[in-house]
C-alpha cells in the first residue's frame, strides 16, 4: 500500500492533502488543526505532508487558492457572444455561479471568514490578488459591453462590485446555514440575472439623466 501511495503524482498527492486539510480546519479551526492530524486524514506520515507544504499556513494558503480563486473572466468571449442585454446578464451569471455549486468552496469561504483574524495577511492577499482582479475584469467587461450597446453608463459601470454583491450574500448565507440546509441557488440566480439586467439595460433611464427622446417611429405611432 505504501509503495502504491508513493507512486502517486505530486498533483494528486497535494489534492489529497488539501482535501484532508479542509476537513481538519473545518472541524478544529486554524489554531486547533495540526499537521500530524492533516497527515493522518490524508493517510500519510507527517513528513509526507511536509514534503509538499512547509507549514500549516502554507496549507491554508493553498486551500484559498484552490477553492476561492475562480477562473478569470473571458471578457471578450462573454461580451462578443451576447446579442442582447439579457444574454449578457445570463453569461455573467453563468460565470459567477459555477463555483457556488461546489460545497468545498463554501466550506473554504467559511474558514476564511472565521479565521481571517488569525491570518490577516492571507486574507488581505486573497482580497488583493483574487477579489480585486475579478472586480477589475468586471469593469473591463462592462466597458466593452457599453461600446457594443449592451450596457448603459450608470452605477454598475462606476461600481462593478455591485454585480458581485448577490454572490457574496449567497456565500455568506451558505456559510451560516446548518448541514441539512441549502441555499436555493436557481432562485437566487434568476433574481441575480434580473438585477443585472436592470442595472445594465441600455433601454432603461439612468438616475439623474434626462428622459430619452422617443425614436421617430415611436412618435409616429403615438400620434396615430
Amino acid at each position: 500500500m505504501d509503495r502504491q501511495r508513493s507512486r502517486l503524482p505530486p498533483a494528486v498527492r497535494v489534492g489529497q492533502i488539501l482535501d484532508a486539510a479542509l476537513q481538519e480546519f473545518s472541524q478544529a479551526g486554524y489554531a486547533g488543526a495540526r499537521m500530524e492530524d492533516i497527515a493522518l486524514r490524508a493517510g500519510l506520515s507527517k513528513g509526507g505532508v511536509y514534503a509538499h507544504f512547509s507549514s500549516k499556513e502554507a496549507v491554508f494558503e493553498a486551500l484559498l487558492a484552490r477553492h476561492l480563486s475562480p477562473s478569470r473572466l473571458d471578457v471578450e468571449g462573454i461580451v462578443d457572444g451576447a446579442a442582447t442585454p439579457r444574454q449578457l446578464a445570463e453569461r455573467i451569471a453563468d460565470h459567477l455561479y459555477i463555483s457556488l455549486a461546489n460545497p468545498a468552496m463554501v466550506s473554504t469561504m467559511r474558514l476564511l471568514l472565521a479565521e481571517s483574524g488569525r491570518v490577516p495577511h492571507l486574507a488581505a492577499r486573497w482580497r488583493h490578488e483574487t477579489a480585486a482582479a475579478h472586480q477589475a475584469d468586471l469593469g473591463r467587461l462592462l466597458a466593452r459591453a457599453h461600446l457594443r450597446g449592451l450596457c448603459r453608463a450608470g452605477v454598475a459601470m462606476d461600481h462593478p462590485w455591485l454585480l458581485l454583491s448577490p454572490v457574496v450574500h449567497t456565500i455568506v448565507m451558505a456559510a451560516l446555514l446548518g448541514p441539512d440546509e441549502r441555499v436555493p441557488l436557481p432562485e437566487r440566480r434568476r433574481a441575480h440575472v434580473a438585477l443585472i439586467r436592470e442595472l445594465l439595460d441600455p433601454e432603461r433611464q439612468a438616475p439623474g439623466t434626462s428622459p430619452r427622446r422617443p425614436a421617430a417611429g415611436r412618435r409616429a405611432r403615438s400620434a396615430s
